[in-house]
C-alpha cells in the first residue's frame, strides 16, 4: 500500500472537514474537480465556488451532473459579490500565490464568513519546488498579511506539512471551542 502524498492527505481534510457545513465556497476552484468530489460525499450542502477563469470549472461540474448543486461565479478572490457573513465554510487550496492582493482576498473571504464561520487557506510555501515560477510565501509574510486583513491571530492555527503552509481560522478562538474543532487537531499534533 503506498503513503498518500501531502497534497492527497490535505484535499482529503478539506473533503471530511466540508462534510459539516451547509453554505460552502471553493475560492479559486481551478477545474472545480475538489468541490465536484465534495457534493458527491455531502448531499446537504449549498456549494459555490469562485475563480476568473470559471470555464473549466464550469464544464467539469456540468459533466459530473453537479450543475444544479454547484454555483459557479467568475470573479476576483479580492471581489467576490456574495453578501457578508454568507458561508459557514471557506476554503482555498493552491490559490493563494495566485491572488492579485492576498491581504485585499484575506479580507474578503472574511467579509463572507459567518461569526463562528470557519476558513482553511492551503498553498505552497517558500521555497516549494512546483516547477513553475510563482511567489510563493512563508510563515512570517502569511501573519502579516493576515495581521494587515484584520484577522485575529489567537483565532488561527499554521502550519507546514510537506510543501504546504496550512493556515486554519476559526471565527472563534480555539480555545474557547476545542470540542468542536477535535477534526483539525490532527493536523497540529507535534
Amino acid at each position: 500500500m503506498s503513503e498518500m502524498s501531502d497534497e492527497h492527505i490535505l484535499e482529503d481534510f478539506i473533503l471530511k472537514h466540508g462534510e459539516n457545513h451547509k453554505k460552502i465556497l471553493d475560492v479559486g476552484c481551478g477545474d472545480g474537480e475538489l468541490l465536484i468530489e465534495l457534493a458527491r460525499r455531502n448531499s446537504f450542502s449549498e456549494l459555490w465556488c469562485v475563480d476568473i477563469y470559471i470555464e473549466d470549472a464550469l464544464n467539469n461540474i456540468m459533466r459530473a451532473g453537479f450543475s444544479q448543486r454547484i454555483k459557479c461565479v467568475a470573479a476576483k478572490a479580492e471581489d467576490i459579490p456574495f453578501e457578508s457573513r454568507f458561508f459557514d465554510f471557506i476554503y482555498s487550496i493552491r490559490s493563494l500565490h495566485e491572488f492579485y492582493n492576498p491581504v485585499k482576498a484575506l479580507k474578503e473571504i472574511r467579509r463572507l464568513l459567518t461569526p463562528n464561520g470557519e476558513m482553511i487557506i492551503i498553498d505552497w510555501k517558500k521555497g516549494a519546488y512546483t516547477g513553475a515560477f510563482e511567489r510563493y510565501y512563508g510563515k512570517g509574510e502569511l501573519r502579516k498579511f493576515l495581521e494587515q486583513a484584520g484577522i485575529r491571530l489567537r483565532n488561527v492555527k499554521m502550519k507546514e506539512i510537506g510543501r504546504f503552509n496550512v493556515l486554519l481560522y476559526f471565527g472563534m478562538p480555539f480555545l474557547s471551542n476545542r470540542q468542536r474543532h477535535n477534526t483539525f487537531f490532527y493536523l497540529f499534533q507535534t
